[in-house]
């Protein structure tokens, strides 16, 4: 009867087996998402507040992009510009609500709602979703502080619409 049980031990013991390594990569990357979420969220924010800005240091040493890069972030939030002498260290505070509908709330809203759509046969709506929030948040809260265009209140163009006395009929 021992040796029954130690058999049986044995032949569960060699049953295991190691996962493929393909599975192995895609069951770390399914671990990982929310760390890459938060990642692309991150850079979305950085990218959509000192992309207007970046180009004052184009074609520059990695040390001016590097003070351009911080002159803009910290001058748009907030209005202090730490390197005076880089390129683009007259960068102003912006804050106004005219950026929030932008590329990446764009992409965030559609990637969320694809994540909540109510149909079992569409592939990684759990990670839709959770990419959807993070660029949905980082879309929102980086159009606060994006550089503005001054844009007149015509949706339609941007040039002022002026009628002349002569076309106006009063019939």
């Amino acid at each position: 009867m021992a040796k029954r049980r130690r058999a049986r031990a044995r032949t569960v013991t060699r049953r295991r087996r190691r996962l493929p390594s393909r599975k192995k990569v895609s069951k770390s990357i399914g671990s990982q998402w929310g760390k890459i979420s938060k990642g692309a969220g991150v850079l979305a924010f950085l990218s959509n507040v000192t992309g207007a800005d970046m180009s004052a240091s184009a074609g520059q040493p990695i040390g001016a992009r590097a003070q351009n890069f911080g002159n803009s972030l910290l001058g748009r939030i907030s209005g202090f510009t730490p390197f005076k002498n880089a390129p683009g260290a007259h960068t102003p505070q912006t804050i106004g609500i005219d950026g929030i509908f932008n590329k990446w709330s764009g992409i965030g809203l559609s990637s969320f709602v694809y994540g909540m759509l109510p149909i079992r046969a569409l592939p990684h709506k759990g990670k839709a979703k959770t990419l959807g929030k993070s660029l949905l948040t980082a879309g929102i809260l980086s159009g606060i502080f994006m550089p503005t265009n001054n844009r007149s209140s015509n949706l339609i163009s941007s040039t002022p619409i002026t009628v002349a006395s002569s076309e106006v009929s009063y019939t």
